[in-house]
């Protein structure tokens, strides 16, 4: 796993155009204060506007080869950390990292995604499919209405998942399917870098940074062979939403798999938050799958969507209202 033996991506001033005109107005920027929108200005000036994204898509191709200097590094790729609650409890640590790194970030995750989107697709629907989170509700709606009364389906949960990916199993599912991203994932992730959170100094030394744009990426291409090799029927994957439906031998078996070899690769199953969800009357034998919240079919939901009429849809739509 030698970056050296990989040729590095190498974008165009024209990705890097579009790249830079893609940060959502407003959008924070990280340490150093420079904002995305500082970068939108300068390269849309008449004046200097060429000249500049010259130069800057110099430096984007530098940094994409590994060449962001040692010392620079943990700084580069660091960031100011900021916390956001979980709606179900728990905290979601944000890393804004500093503008050019979130620009290099940007440019590498649009070649990776239009490498990987077949690859990922029909199991993943996270990254590269358009429409993905849509795409699951419904495969999981049909699957549920024809489901066998001795079947189930199980909503898998893991804990703080993005955080505790160990980052040598990450780099070489890099190597492995995006070999021209190595040299950069490698200087961005290989050593530690520095997080600022108020007055503390947090080293970032485990996982893809959540805030970064490659971090969906990462993150999927490393479980995303877990996935395939399981036997279940139903396999939705949405980031680090796993849902898995076949006869409940089947998915007892493919969740023992996934819990031996996520914890393997750092990922570990909160039990308390995972679901099954079964037909009334279903026998459930399993200890691991009698551990999970029971769900009935009806009152049944994926990623937030209500998958069927009745009082869980009434419940979400009383309190939109």
């Amino acid at each position: 796993m030698d970056p050296s033996q990989s040729i590095p991506l190498s974008v165009e001033e024209s990705d890097v155009r579009k790249a830079v005109l893609s940060f959502p107005a407003g959008s924070s920027g990280g340490p150093d204060d420079l904002r995305p929108q500082h970068l939108k200005d300068l390269v849309q000036c008449r004046k200097s506007g060429s000249g500049f994204l010259t130069a800057l898509t110099r430096l984007v191709n530098l940094v994409l080869a590994g060449q962001c200097p040692g010392d620079v590094a943990p700084i580069f790729f660091g960031g100011r950390l900021i916390a956001l609650n979980k709606k179900s409890g728990g905290i979601r640590p944000i890393a804004v990292g500093i503008t050019l790194r979130h620009l290099v970030s940007k440019c590498a995750n649009t070649h990776a995604v239009a490498r990987l989107a077949t690859y990922f697709r029909p199991t993943q629907l996270g990254v590269g499919t358009p429409g993905g989170c849509e795409a699951a509700v419904h495969s999981a709606c049909r699957f549920l209405e024809t489901m066998p009364n001795d079947s189930v389906v199980v909503k898998l949960d893991f804990s703080n998942a993005s955080n505790c990916l160990h980052r040598s199993d990450m780099l070489k599912s890099i190597a492995d399917r995006v070999p021209e991203l190595l040299s950069y994932c490698h200087s961005a992730y290989a050593n530690p870098s520095v997080l600022y959170y108020g007055q503390y100094i947090i080293m970032s030394q485990e996982g893809p940074q959540q805030g970064d744009p490659l971090s969906p990426l990462l993150f999927c291409n490393i479980i995303h062979p877990l996935l395939e090799s399981l036997d279940s029927i139903l396999q939705l994957g949405h980031m680090d939403d796993v849902n898995l439906g076949r006869s409940q031998e089947t998915v007892a078996k493919d969740v023992q798999t996934v819990m031996e070899v996520g914890h393997d690769m750092g990922l570990n199953i909160n039990v308390s938050k995972c679901e099954l969800i079964a037909h009334p009357g279903c026998n459930v034998t399993d200890p691991t799958l009698l551990s999970f919240q029971q769900i009935l079919t009806e009152n049944a939901k994926l990623l937030g969507a209500s998958l069927f009429p009745g009082m869980v849809l009434d419940l979400m739509w009383a309190r939109e209202m």
